[in-house]
């Protein structure tokens, strides 16, 4: 029943506890919604990653969670941070993490972003020509070039990265001219987000080895690190396929050294960059139930006092995602509920069918799988105020983001 959930979850007595915290205590002293991150699930994936690539280097993709907090954790673990804006960026430096363990990626970067890279030490991600002379004047000392091989990955279209047409990364020809004309240290390459199967990611490991002996053939040149992205996704429902790092991780471990000594290429450095697979399932959603309301022979809602201003995946990826009563966890089921968010949108629906005992005003449901791109992409949609941010560990929760206030919202008003 609570596979989905962090990997310190446990429901003594039928409630559910997180990090040995109880739900209702946590929504008791911090409020909801309430994003909860499970401290020993995220040191678990960051530790998996290093051991199943232990000579590369791992970066946490902060797009998927911006938080000084989790990039000090991830920090402690031996991670570095991959960043593709100015404020990301910030968050990685106000923790500490050195230029030397960042990488500044981004189709569209401002010349303050190319400039702000330098001043860190920061290597930097060439995807567009422009970027070259920008990052040249600038004084980056390492560049990478994003090339795009052209690959469908299994995944929804809007976060597929690697196809032909992607506004991402610089076509085959485009990638080797911009080699020609010097300075580019190594080669980056992803394809897309959640994926839970090998095929397109191992075809992509090939054609990339394919594509380094071409760049030696005709450029005499040799890359001295490979990055290949992230990407591994997370279950978010019964049913989904998993697939552990160590399997995702082997896959291109294995088919660059495979790769490289078939073209008799020197093995270089790898680089990857998950986001959804490090913190993605040690996040838990807390929200509180409000209206339970029956509108058809079919359908009865059960408002909860977020939705897609704390979580937009549903609505822009058809994202799907489970939820149990905190507090009756092992209770029979007395219905299928549609859980819909408080927004003026009839769109604002979370989970179109759930199997629940019956809902009351004031129940707690909580929500797993909820770590990634939920409120690192959330809005102040309806001047609805973020979430806090919670991290649990061994009985003890600690605020790592505070709730914002009708004050901070009108606090920006001119």
């Amino acid at each position: 029943m609570l596979d989905l959930f962090p990997d310190s979850a446990a429901a003594p007595g039928g409630e559910l506890a997180v990090g040995g915290v109880a739900a209702s205590a946590l929504a008791a002293e911090f409020g909801t919604p309430l994003l909860v991150y499970c401290e020993q699930t995220l040191r678990a994936r960051a530790r998996a990653y290093r051991e199943a690539a232990p000579r590369a280097r791992i970066l946490y993709s902060v797009k998927a969670f911006p938080s000084v907090a989790l990039l000090r954790l991830f920090a402690e673990e031996g991670l570095g941070a991959e960043v593709s804006a100015l404020g990301e960026l910030e968050f990685a430096e106000r923790a500490g993490i050195s230029g030397a363990q960042i990488l500044v990626d981004g189709n569209n970067k401002s010349d303050e972003e190319i400039s702000a890279a330098a001043r860190a030490g920061a290597a930097l991600v060439v995807d567009a020509f422009d970027d070259l002379d920008r990052a040249a004047a600038a004084g980056v000392s390492s560049l990478l070039v994003r090339v795009t091989p052209g690959v469908d990955a299994e995944t929804h279209d809007a976060i597929r990265t690697g196809h032909t047409g992607s506004k991402f990364g610089l076509p085959p020809e485009d990638a080797l001219a911009a080699i020609a004309r010097g300075g580019i240290d190594g080669l980056h390459v992803h394809i897309g987000s959640q994926l839970l199967a090998l095929g397109a990611l191992r075809m992509t490991v090939d054609w990339l080895t394919a594509f380094m002996a071409r760049a030696r053939a005709e450029l005499g040149w040799a890359p001295g690190t490979v990055d290949f992205g992230g990407g591994l996704g997370i279950r978010h429902v019964d049913g989904d396929p998993a697939l552990p790092v160590d399997r995702f991780v082997g896959a291109i471990v294995d088919g660059l050294e495979q790769g490289c000594r078939l073209h008799g290429l020197p093995l270089p450095e790898l680089i990857l960059e998950p986001g959804r697979s490090l913190v993605g399932d040690g996040g838990v959603t807390l929200y509180r139930i409000g209206v339970v309301k029956r509108t058809g022979d079919a359908t009865t809602y059960v408002a909860i006092d977020g939705g897609m201003s704390d979580n937009p995946r549903p609505q822009l990826y058809g994202a799907h995602f489970t939820g149990v009563l905190a507090t009756r966890v092992v209770d029979p089921p007395a219905g299928t509920f549609t859980i819909c968010g408080k927004h003026c949108e009839s769109g604002d629906v979370l989970i179109d069918r759930l199997a629940l005992p019956q809902p009351r005003r004031g129940d707690l449901l909580a929500v797993p799988a909820t770590g990634a791109y939920t409120l690192g992409m959330s809005s102040n949609y309806n001047g609805v105020p973020r979430p806090a941010a919670v991290l649990v560990r061994a009985g003890e929760a600690r605020l790592i983001r505070r709730r914002e206030s009708l004050d901070d919202l009108l606090a920006l008003e001119a």
